[in-house]
Parts: structure tokens; C-alpha cells; sequence
């Protein structure tokens, strides 16, 4: 394999995953019930925390001289977008589960936000 391939590889990998979470995101937001709609608002905080994180991950491992800025840009308004209709649909959600499943997602939730603030909070230190 090709050395300089590798952050091409990647780069794309990276890029997919950011936007399977911002398009997995927004058609969570559409209103309605469903198997995979925000569940509460711990359920929202918690996908736009994990959306959050992989856009730091990707601004740190991606190398985006080898990688199209245009696709930061399209991966940022696709992100943008989805956190827009995640704060619209939100007034509409409950704020707390009563289903089984409830505790768990607080759980994730809170280490979720936890975890992206520990990220951002590290990029911020290291990063010039």
C-alpha cells in the first residue's frame, strides 16, 4: 500500500463517520414516533455531544491538505443543520423519559458532554 494514501484513507473514514452522525441527527429531530426519534431531551443533548465530538476528532486526525476543505464545509453546514432542528424540535420533547431505557440515556448523556467538553477543552490547549 501506498504510504500517502493512508491519510487519504483515513480522512474519508473520519469524513463518513461525521456524516452518518449529522445526518443520523437530523432524521432523529423529524417529528413524529419512531424506533430511532429522540426518545427526550437527554436523548438530544446526548447525539449532538457524540456530533460534537467526532467534528473535534476530525479536526484534529484529518489532514486536510490531502483532504477537500470543501468537505469541511459541507461536513459544518450538515452539522450545523441538524443541531438547528435538534434545538427547534426540542421545546416539543420531554424533558425527562419515563421508559425503561430513561436512566441509560442520562447516563450517556452526561458522559457524552463530558467527554466532548475533555476533547474540546484539550484541543484548545494543544493546538497552536
Amino acid at each position: 500500500m501506498n504510504p500517502a494514501l493512508i491519510p487519504v484513507l483515513i480522512g474519508a473514514a473520519l469524513c463518513l463517520w461525521w456524516a452518518l452522525a449529522a445526518v443520523s441527527l437530523a432524521l432523529a429531530a423529524r417529528p413524529g414516533e419512531g424506533r430511532n426519534r429522540l426518545a427526550d431531551r437527554w436523548d438530544a443533548v446526548s447525539r449532538t455531544a457524540s456530533l460534537g465530538f467526532v467534528a473535534a476528532l476530525s479536526l484534529v486526525v484529518v489532514t486536510w491538505t490531502v483532504v477537500p476543505v470543501a468537505l469541511w464545509y459541507l461536513l459544518t453546514a450538515l452539522s450545523a443543520a441538524a443541531v438547528a432542528a435538534v434545538v427547534l424540535r426540542s421545546p416539543a420533547l420531554p424533558a425527562r423519559g419515563e421508559d425503561p431505557a430513561a436512566p441509560g440515556r442520562r447516563a450517556s448523556a452526561i458522559g457524552n458532554v463530558v467527554l466532548t467538553a475533555a476533547a474540546v477543552c484539550a484541543l484548545a490547549l494543544f493546538l497552536p
